[in-house]
């Protein structure tokens, strides 16, 4: 058998880690959606953290979960959250430690799916263009 070529291997290798982190990444947003959506729905969704078109489809699925993203990037890392939805925002949240490693978790493996999809499609497309 021969060897194969480097590049072929690193996309496989890109294109695998995507799925293992797919496979973590949905179903820990789906435990953190159904945790800390009736946790904070009545302190955060509302106005004026939220336009009344939003609190409108929020309510159902699927746009529910982007509620959920907001309150997970909330309690993962406040600082972002409150500079940009949650200005103003000086409550206390009502999470436990264990929601709050999970936030963080769910946020590094967004940060690291970003530079996977950058690495598939800014490499990957410049080697079907001019390599293949």
């Amino acid at each position: 058998m021969g060897t194969m070529e480097p590049n072929f291997l690193a996309l496989v290798f890109v294109v695998c880690s995507v799925l293992v982190l797919g496979a973590l990444y949905l179903p820990i947003w789906a435990i953190l959606h159904q945790y800390l959506t009736p946790r904070l729905d009545g302190q955060l969704f509302r106005r004026p953290f939220f336009q009344s078109s939003e609190l409108h489809n929020y309510q159902t699925f699927p746009l529910s979960l982007l509620r959920s993203l907001n309150y997970i990037l909330l309690v993962g890392w406040p600082s972002i959250a409150k500079r940009r939805r949650f200005r103003g925002f000086t409550g206390k949240l009502a999470v436990s430690r264990w929601a709050v490693v999970l936030c963080r978790i769910q946020i590094l493996l967004a940060l690291v799916a970003l530079v996977l999809a950058v690495a598939f499609f800014g490499w990957g497309g410049f080697m079907a263009v001019f390599v293949l």
